[in-house]
C-alpha cells in the first residue's frame, strides 16, 4: 500500500483528528459495540480494555510512518503533547503539570523516592494505605516497611474502607496516604476530596491511583485537591501498554526532590568536548527543566503507546466520562441482582459507581473458568473471587451470557 505524504505527515505528528471524536459524539446516543472487534464476550477490561477500532488506526499510521521513515516519530515529532493534552482535559488539570512515565507503579515509585521516602529516611517519612489499594503497591508499601520505613495500613470491612480508619493511622510523622481511588479488588470508591482534606489537615500529602477510575467515571483533580496521581493507559483509557501518567499538584512541587537525570530534562546542555567547541567544562554545563514533566520524564517515552492513548482519549471525549458510567449503571444492576445469593458474596459496596463489580465464591476459578472459556465469557477469575468490569461496548445479552454460566 503507497502511503500519501498526507497519511505519513499524519503519522509522524500522530494526532487524532476531529473525526475521531465526532464519530464518538455519535455514538454515545447508541451502542459504541461497532467501534471495537473481538469474539465473545469480554466483561474484563478492568484487567485490560480491548483496543478499538479508533486506536487500531493511530496504531497503524504511526507504524507506517516509522516503517517509511525512521525518523518520522521523534522527540519533535509525536503524539506526547497531544496525549497529555487529552488526559489533563478528562482529569481537569493543566498539562504542564502532567509527566509521561513507563506506568502507574512506576508514577507510586517515583512519587515515594522523590518525597524522600526510603530506607534510613528516619522516622518521618511515614506512609499510611489500606488493604484495598493496588496489590502491587502494596509490595511497595511492604517492602518499604521491611527496610523500615513505617507504613500503616487500614483495613478493609464490608468491601470498603472507612475514612476514619485512615484518620485513626495518620501520625504527626505521616507524609504520604497513598490510595487507589477505585479499588481494582472490590470496586470500593474513596471519597477523595474529603480524604485529601483530612490528609492535609493532618499535615500529610495524597497520592491517588486512578488506573481504575479515570476514563470509566469523572475525574476532578483539582476539586479532590489530590497531591498526585498515576493512571497508565491500557484499562480505562483504551490505550496500550507501555505509557503512563503522572499528575503533580503545581504546588507540591517544591516539595520534591529529583531522582533521576535524562536527556527529556535538559533544559540546555553545551559541550565542550570536541573539535570546534568552546572551551568549557566537560560535564557541567547544563541546566534542568522544572515543572512535573522537567522532574519526572527521563527519556525516549512510548511514543506508539502514547499515539494509541491520544487517539482513545479523544473517544472518550467524544462520549464523555458521565455518559459512559451512566450506560454502564444497569449492567452493573443486572450483575447484582443476578449474583444475589446462591453463594455469591457481593464485595463491591452498593453506592459504588465504578467500573468493578466483584464477588467473593468458594472456588469460583476451579468451578467457573472451563465453563465460561467453553462459552467465550472472559471475566477475571481467581481462586475463591470473580471480578466483572463492563465497558461501553458491553450490553444486556452479555451480561445474561455470564450470568447462565455462573449459574448453570
Amino acid at each position: 500500500m503507497r502511503l500519501s505524504r498526507r497519511d505519513l505527515v499524519a503519522g509522524a505528528a500522530l494526532v487524532p483528528t476531529g473525526g475521531v471524536a465526532q464519530a464518538a459524539r455519535g455514538a454515545a446516543g447508541a451502542a459504541p459495540g461497532a467501534d471495537f472487534s473481538f469474539p465473545g464476550v469480554y466483561l474484563d477490561a478492568a484487567f485490560t480494555h480491548p483496543v478499538g477500532r479508533f486506536a487500531e488506526r493511530a496504531a497503524i499510521a504511526y507504524a507506517r510512518a516509522r516503517a517509511h521513515d525512521p525518523q518520522a516519530v521523534g522527540p519533535r515529532g509525536n503524539a506526547r503533547r497531544a496525549a497529555v493534552e487529552r488526559f489533563a482535559r478528562l482529569i481537569n488539570a493543566a498539562p504542564e503539570d502532567i509527566a509521561v512515565v513507563p506506568s502507574t507503579l512506576e508514577a507510586e515509585n517515583l512519587v515515594n523516592a522523590a518525597l524522600g521516602i526510603r530506607p534510613g529516611a528516619g522516622t518521618d517519612g511515614g506512609v499510611v494505605t489500606d488493604a484495598l489499594h493496588y496489590d502491587g503497591s502494596l509490595l511497595l508499601y511492604g517492602e518499604l516497611a521491611r527496610r523500615g520505613v513505617p507504613v500503616a495500613v487500614a483495613r478493609a470491612v464490608g468491601g470498603r474502607v472507612d475514612l476514619a480508619a485512615i484518620r485513626d493511622l495518620i501520625g504527626p510523622k505521616t507524609r504520604l496516604v497513598a490510595v487507589s481511588l477505585v479499588s481494582s479488588t472490590t470496586g470500593f470508591e474513596h471519597d477523595l476530596e474529603a480524604l485529601c482534606a483530612l490528609a492535609h489537615a493532618r499535615g500529610a500529602l495524597v497520592y491517588a491511583d486512578l488506573i481504575q477510575a479515570a476514563g470509566a467515571r469523572p475525574v476532578d483533580v483539582k476539586a479532590s485537591g489530590v497531591d498526585f496521581a498515576g493512571c497508565g493507559t491500557y484499562k480505562w483509557l483504551m490505550g496500550d501498554f507501555g505509557a503512563a501518567f503522572l499528575y503533580v499538584r503545581p504546588d507540591r512541587l517544591e516539595r520534591l526532590t529529583r531522582v533521576q537525570v535524562g536527556w527529556r530534562q535538559t533544559a540546555r546542555q553545551e559541550s565542550h568536548a570536541l573539535p570546534l567547541e568552546p572551551p568549557g567544562p566537560l560535564i557541567d554545563d547544563f541546566a534542568l527543566k522544572g515543572g512535573a514533566a522537567g522532574l519526572f520524564e527521563v527519556s525516549t517515552p512510548a511514543w506508539g503507546a502514547l499515539a494509541v492513548a491520544a487517539a482513545s482519549l479523544d473517544y472518550i471525549a467524544g462520549l464523555g466520562p458521565e455518559a459512559i458510567a451512566r450506560r454502564r449503571r444497569p449492567l452493573m444492576e443486572q450483575l447484582r441482582d443476578g449474583l444475589s445469593g446462591g453463594g455469591f458474596l457481593p464485595l463491591t459496596p452498593p453506592d459504588s459507581s465504578g467500573p468493578i463489580f466483584a464477588c467473593a465464591v468458594e472456588g469460583a476459578e476451579a468451578r467457573f473458568g472451563p465453563t465460561l472459556a467453553a462459552q467465550g465469557v472472559r471475566i477475571s477469575l481467581y481462586p475463591h473471587r470473580l471480578r466483572v468490569s463492563p465497558s461501553v461496548y458491553n450490553t444486556p445479552s452479555d451480561i445474561d451470557a455470564l450470568l447462565r454460566g455462573l449459574r448453570g
